[in-house]
Formats: structure tokens, C-alpha cells, sequence
């Protein structure tokens, strides 16, 4: 008998969870509350392209703020499609692409056309030669795609000269293929950042709009509880009080987000809490402590940002940690912490320019907030982490700054 701990030892020392895999944002439940209609609405728009592909094109935008179902319900989609596929030996591809991740046209096009088995090397072709090389893979093989456009918020913004929706809305028109091969569903949560696009990509957009409101507090038990039922936890771990306290804190009608990734993550952590202490039951003590450390934003977002991205918001963290009562700092202030940070790391700071669409890109992803200052002269900008905990911002960028210069130092080395 030893007291070392196996991985088998601490799986089985869980008396809250039975599956916590299955509070991940990653999961995709087997019951949807409260969007049923949603997946309907989804179903129909879809499915002339699904029972006569090549006819026509669908294109569907899905709207709503963070954590209201869009994503989980174009995935849920997605499985029945397979199911459907496998059953009626359909010829359908099902991709999901992410824009915050994959941020330029090529750099989606290239990841399509990996899942869909084509080999694409990173460097040597054009996004064009790509796009005509998925295409040419699909007429030879006579598949068809629907492609899930995630955070279209970005690319309207930001890849507005090589703009992927501008390519896929005009196939047809380009000469790429004699049938439509390919239908869309975009995720956005703000339906004004399309207004950046040309009007003709507008108004092939706007057939199919299906709108996702934030939850309510009876919605997020709902949700809580559908998790349970699933076997995410013991029944024995949680209380109806727990329950209401969660729906409390994240339900819209509350004055909270409407968010249900908060929710469950308030869950998660608040059940690890419970099982580092020993107990066999999430208490309010737990969802409390749990909800001073959630980041309204998903913390794997940080994974995706580049050195100087992270470099940006620990300037903004230090120095909204450094003046205590003041919740937002002037652009100038931050960029200037920015350069000496950069000096600290032994890094050449990005331009002005560079540094002002960090802003925008973080903005837009939900990290940071921006409003403008009229205060002394000209007009500037200022900027806040609203509801982010500092000090575990902090330590999550440190880790990942440091991972990143000591990769840059390797490289160097190694040259």
C-alpha cells in the first residue's frame, strides 16, 4: 500500500462528478433546452441544400452574445447530418472552422481542405490556388460541403480585402463550379460588423437569420440540470439552492450574462473546490468563490493570440492593478507600459499602428472593452477588463509569455 496517487486512484476519489468532461464547452449535449426551435429553424434552411445539393446554395446566419447555444447548435447539426450521411450513404462534408483561430482566408481554406483530406503545405500556394483545389477535390469525388464559419465577427472586420464570404457567395459567378457545392452557416455575435462588408455579400446573407437571445435564470437551471441528468455529476452533489444561486448569478433576467459556459464552468469549479476539500456536495461557499475566478471570456482564446497580443494585456493588467479604484486606462498609458514590457522581455514592441489593431482584435473577441474619452484634448480611447480577475489573467499570461519567449530564444539559438 503506497500513498502515491494513480490517475485510476483520483478518478475514483470523485464524489461529484461522474463524467466533468461533459460540463466542457467542447460537449455536445444529447438534449438542447430551450433551443429546440433554434435546430428546427437550422434543419429547414438547410434542407433544400441537403435533400437536392448542387440546386441552390443556403446560407445562414446564426446571431447572439457568447455562450446562447449558436455554436452547440450548428455542431448538434452537424452529428445529425453524419447520422444521416452514414444511414442514406449521402456524400457530405460537415467542417468547422473557428476565425478567432484561423484568422486570414488562406489560413481557413487551408484547414478545410486538410479535414476534408487534401494535403496543403503552409507556404507556396495562393488562398485562390487553394479554394480551386477543395473545389476540384469535391466536383471529382461529387461531395458536398457545409462549412461553419465561427466568429465571422472577425474576418468581416479585419479581412476585408480578401474577404472568404466574398469567395464562397460568388462561386458560381467566378467560373470555380458548374454546381453549388458548398453552403454556409456563419456564427456572429454582433449583426453590425457585417455592415463593413459591399453590399452584394449583404444581401446574400440576410435570407437566413436565425437570432440566439441570453438565458434566464430558469434556462440556465434548465440547462444545469439536463447536465446532470446526462451524468456529468452525482445527483447527491447538488441541491436545488446550488442550482438557483448559479441561475442567479448568470441569468439574464438576473442582470447577469445569459452566458451557459459561465454557468457550467461555475459548476466545474466550484465542484473541484468541493472535492479538494474532501466533500461530497457543491455548497454556496463553492459557487461563490468559483464566480470571483471566472473570465467572461473562454481563457483557451488565449492560446490563440500571438506574443505581443499577450504582451498588450499584461500591460493593461498591471496597470489596472497598480491604480486600484480606476477601472479604465487611456490607450497612450497602456501602450506606453506596452514598450517598457517589451524592453523587460528583450522583444522589439510592434508600431503604433500594429498596436492599434490589437485593440480592435482584442475588442471584437470579447477580451477587453473600449469606449471613447473626451477628456483633455482630441479625442482618445480608453480601455478596461470588465468582470476579468486580474491576478488570474496575469498568471495565465505569464505562463504563456513565457512559454513563447523561451520557444523564440530556442529558435535563435538554433540559427
Amino acid at each position: 500500500m503506497t500513498d502515491e496517487y494513480t490517475v485510476e486512484s483520483v478518478h475514483s476519489l470523485s464524489r461529484i462528478f461522474k463524467d466533468e468532461t461533459k460540463l466542457f464547452p467542447e460537449y455536445i449535449p444529447q438534449r438542447v433546452p430551450h433551443r429546440k426551435d433554434h435546430f428546427v429553424q437550422l434543419v429547414q434552411a438547410m434542407r433544400p441544400f441537403v435533400l437536392r445539393p448542387g440546386v441552390v446554395p443556403v446560407r445562414v446566419l446564426m446571431v447572439g452574445p457568447p455562450g446562447t447555444g449558436k455554436t452547440m447548435i450548428a455542431n448538434k447539426f452537424g452529428e445529425a447530418l453524419k447520422t444521416r450521411r452514414i444511414r442514406k450513404n449521402l456524400k457530405f462534408e460537415f467542417v468547422y472552422v473557428n476565425c478567432f483561430i484561423h484568422r486570414t482566408t488562406f489560413a481557413i481554406y487551408r484547414f478545410l481542405a486538410r479535414n476534408i483530406g487534401l494535403n496543403i503545405p503552409d507556404k507556396g500556394l495562393s488562398k485562390d490556388d487553394v479554394l480551386r483545389l477543395i473545389l476540384r477535390f469535391l466536383e471529382d469525388n461529387d461531395k458536398y460541403l457545409i462549412l461553419v464559419l465561427d466568429e465571422v465577427d472577425y474576418i468581416a472586420r479585419f479581412d476585408k480585402k480578401e474577404n472568404i464570404l466574398y469567395d464562397l457567395t460568388r462561386l458560381g459567378e467566378a467560373g470555380y463550379t458548374t454546381k453549388y457545392r458548398i453552403s454556409l452557416i456563419m456564427i456572429l455575435r454582433d449583426p453590425f460588423s457585417i455592415r463593413s462588408l459591399d453590399g452584394s455579400i449583404r444581401s446574400t446573407l440576410a435570407h437566413h437569420v436565425i437570432q440566439f437571445e441570453p438565458y434566464t435564470k430558469r434556462e440556465i437551471e434548465d440547462i444545469i440540470w439536463g447536465r446532470v441528468d446526462e451524468g456529468a455529476l452525482y445527483e447527491s452533489a447538488i441541491s436545488d439552492e446550488v442550482v438557483a444561486t448559479i441561475g442567479d448569478l448568470v441569468g439574464h433576467d438576473k442582470m447577469g450574462p445569459g452566458d451557459a459556459r459561465i454557468a457550467l464552468e461555475i459548476l466545474l469549479i466550484a465542484g473541484r473546490r468541493a472535492e479538494r476539500q474532501g466533500r461530497g456536495a457543491i455548497s454556496i461557499e463553492d459557487v461563490n468563490e468559483a464566480f470571483s475566478l471566472i473570465m467572461p471570456f473562454p481563457v483557451s482564446l488565449l492560446d490563440y493570440l500571438d506574443l505581443h497580443e499577450l504582451l498588450f494585456l499584461l500591460a493593461l493588467v498591471e496597470l489596472l492593478s497598480t491604480k486600484k479604484y480606476v477601472r479604465w486606462v487611456s490607450t497612450g498609458m497602456v501602450e506606453g507600459h506596452y514598450r517598457e514590457i517589451c524592453e523587460e522581455y528583450g522583444v522589439r514592441p510592434r508600431a503604433h499602428t500594429t498596436f492599434w489593431e490589437y485593440i480592435q482584435r482584442l475588442s471584437i473577441m470579447g477580451i477587453i472593452s473600449t469606449e471613447p474619452s473626451t477628456k483633455g484634448r482630441g479625442r482618445t480611447t480608453r480601455i478596461s477588463l470588465q468582470g476579468v480577475p486580474l491576478r488570474k489573467l496575469k498568471d495565465e499570461l505569464l505562463k504563456r509569455i513565457d512559454e513563447k519567449v523561451l520557444r523564440k530564444r530556442k529558435v535563435k539559438q538554433r540559427k
